[in-house]
């Protein structure tokens, strides 16, 4: 239900998210960025849609918690199984990419995962809006029992050195894209 109200938010709140782009998108040509991560920044009506299908697709697929990939018998009384458990919590940074923030964070609450993300500075706009909109949708599909901090955006690279220090807390870190 949690990845449905995201999908659905992802449509019913598109002009907020792609005002907040525009502004993105503007302080990206005021600042000379390259094209080819103008390129990457832009949301558009049919990358929301794309976005929000993948939802809908995750939301689709079987559970992928608690399921039983292995099971040895090591004596009469004992038995060993692997099954599928949450990691923990995860920080993903990522490039400036905003249609990346919904993907990453579908995947993680369907993995039952705790999540920080940290975007791109070029996008800080596009995922403070996305990132609200899908916290909204997080309590909205699980009717207030998930609250909307399961997924936490991190917004400088002075937070992500305090975080990176923090192994008793976050049991993943994922760096994805640029150095």
């Amino acid at each position: 239900e949690i990845l449905r109200a995201m999908s659905d938010a992802l449509i019913s709140d598109k002009e907020k998210l792609l005002a907040a782009n525009q502004i993105d998108l503007e302080a990206a040509e005021r600042d000379n960025t390259a094209l080819v991560l103008k390129k990457r920044l832009k949301l558009t009506d049919a990358k929301l849609e794309t976005l929000a299908e993948g939802l809908r697709q995750i939301a689709a697929s079987p559970d992928c918690l608690g399921v039983e990939k292995a099971k040895r018998e090591l004596s009469d009384s004992m038995t060993l199984s692997l099954i599928t458990v949450p990691i923990g919590v995860l920080m993903i940074i990522f490039e400036s990419r905003p249609d990346s923030m919904p993907q990453i964070a579908a995947l993680s609450i369907a993995s039952g995962n705790g999540l920080l993300l940290k975007g791109g500075k070029e996008a800080v706009n596009s995922n403070a809006a996305i990132y609200e909109v899908l916290g909204d949708a997080i309590e909205r599909g699980s009717k207030g029992v998930i609250k909307r901090d399961i997924i936490a955006l991190i917004t400088s690279r002075g937070q992500v050195a305090d975080m990176l220090v923090l192994d008793n807390v976050i049991d993943l870190v994922i760096p994805r894209g640029s150095n």
